[in-house]
């Protein structure tokens, strides 16, 4: 890949998903990079990875947990959004792409920006060849956010959602698991219950038959 900028000619090559690496330029020429690319990337300290495509099940969920969550926020004056927008982690030379993230903060609401730095839920779904990545690399990146009050990792094989949650900014995240398709995710500490058969909402999983 031929990368350019400021009359520089430099090159890289991306080959698969979930593999980091080195880009010749900084945060912002990855940001006027990215805006001309089909292909989704992330910036992680000064090295860029290839995201993997998106399953039909992992649009389905994400597309359900977006509208969920847009349905309850929009109201109250925030804003969310779906796999679109990077979320930066500043002190960390840093550039993600949830899979949805809901901001209610007005410094991220401006237009003029690419990115938005204050989200109060963040949420994965997960997928084989990241999962590694969003259980360990991106939570100790997304755990140091002032505003963060919920982290959501959402189960692509069985209805299971994994939730790190915290009421405030100065105490500690507590971790739930909610399982099945009859529970319902509880994020008390924002007054919001999502039923799993709304995230699921779609999706057949598929089932071992019993041997006789």
């Amino acid at each position: 890949t031929i990368f350019e900028t400021n009359n520089k000619v430099m090159s890289f090559e991306i080959k698969e998903p979930a593999v980091a690496y080195t880009f010749p330029g900084t945060m912002e020429e990855f940001l006027s990079y990215t805006e001309t690319q089909e292909d989704r990337y992330e910036f992680y300290k000064g090295e860029v990875m290839l995201m993997a495509g998106s399953t039909k099940g992992h649009s389905i969920i994400t597309f359900n947990i977006h509208s969920k969550l847009n349905g309850i926020f929009k109201p109250k004056g925030c804003m969310t959004f779906q796999e679109s927008v990077y979320l930066r982690i500043q002190k960390e030379n840093t550039l993600f792409l949830p899979d949805a993230v809901v901001t209610c903060q007005p410094e991220d609401f401006s237009l003029k920006t690419l990115y938005l730095e204050h989200p109060s839920i963040i949420v994965e779904v997960l997928s084989p060849s990241t999962e590694l990545h969003d259980r360990s690399g991106k939570w100790q990146q997304y755990r140091q956010i002032p505003s963060l009050r919920y982290y959501l990792m959402v189960s692509q094989k069985e209805p299971l959602v994994e939730v790190y949650g915290r009421p405030h900014a100065q105490s500690l995240f507590f971790f739930e698991s909610f399982e099945g398709i009859e529970a319902t995710v509880d994020l008390r500490e924002m007054g919001l219950n999502i039923p799993m058969q709304e995230i699921y909402d779609g999706i057949v999983f598929e089932t071992t038959a019993e041997l006789p």
